[in-house]
């Protein structure tokens, strides 16, 4: 299970280092590679099975693991989306499309009569390349917000008419739905398994690794491995691993006693994204403003 939790942390380290999605996907090539293979269906595989036996394994224990609090919740969902939509990328595109069309999603494809009669309303609306296919299909437009808030389907009827390239999006949005929900099931599940002495221990250490995930910052693992314990009095020596623009609101915050508003927010997040509790958190910026007055 920790090695999933490696790849979470890895792809939750790309966000915070701001890469795009290309970089994203050529950054984690390797380490899904390496701790989370997932071979083709075609690729005939002898590790095949055990692959995916694996990675059912480990998402479902990790929905345990990770449902105990509203903010694990959020994370772990929002990063499984993220793993989710980056595998479908990657898939192979007849296979990608072979595992669209089994999930029986309530939409319905464009006919041709309807391709003739809206034709150009349809080119424009969803803003069709020369070299793309011309299909669309269509759903209530409530299952599409984002798409109809950046104008990129035709509307008619109470029905979105959208282009078949936009399927990838659909489908990580209901994926990222589902999730959210069985989480929120998984949450009823978790009195009963305190009782079993023999799992609520695993559970706890993987919750636990997963609010100070070791990769998130390792550049240097060997020199920061006190970093699993994020204390307010540690910050001012491991500040001299964080990244530079970090390093520099910390340099501010203490020569001045004081950040500007998104200074603060920015920081917050960081110290709370590498593993910093909300109560020394408080301390920290505590004692951080300590020569501040309400007069100030």
């Amino acid at each position: 299970m920790l090695t999933i939790n490696t790849v979470l942390a890895e792809l939750e380290s790309c966000q915070f280092r701001n890469r795009t999605p290309e970089e994203t996907s050529e950054y984690m090539r390797p380490i899904l590679t390496k701790y989370l293979p997932l071979s083709q269906n075609s690729s005939r595989s002898s590790s095949l099975q055990d692959e995916r036996k694996r990675d059912h394994y480990s998402h479902w224990t990790l929905r345990l693991a990770f449902s105990a609090t509203e903010d694990l919740r959020k994370r772990f969902a929002r990063l499984e989306q993220q793993l989710f939509k980056l595998r479908m990328n990657n898939d192979d595109t007849r296979e990608r499309r072979e595992f669209i069309e089994s999930l029986n999603m309530s939409w319905e494809t464009v006919t041709e009569e309807e391709k003739k009669d809206f034709g150009e309303q349809l080119r424009a609306a969803t803003g069709l390349w020369k070299d793309e296919e011309e299909n669309w299909f269509k759903v209530d437009w409530e299952r599409v917000p984002e798409l109809v808030e950046n104008r990129k389907v035709l509307l008619k009827r109470g029905k979105a008419f959208v282009h078949v390239r936009e399927q990838t999006t659909m489908v990580v949005n209901e994926f990222s739905r589902q999730l959210e929900k069985g989480l929120e099931l998984a949450v009823r599940a978790l009195p009963r398994l305190d009782e079993d002495d023999r799992l609520s221990p695993i559970l706890n250490h993987l919750s636990k690794s997963f609010t100070a995930p070791e990769a998130a910052y390792s550049a240097d693992a060997a020199s920061i491995s006190d970093m699993a314990d994020i204390r307010a009095e540690t910050i001012d020596p491991l500040s001299r691993f964080f990244p530079l623009c970090m390093q520099n609101l910390q340099r501010e915050l203490r020569q001045n006693s004081h950040l500007k508003h998104y200074g603060r927010l920015q920081y917050t997040l960081f110290l709370k994204g590498i593993g910093m509790d909300m109560n020394e958190c408080i301390t920290f910026w505590r004692r951080s403003f300590k020569l501040m007055t309400d007069g100030t």
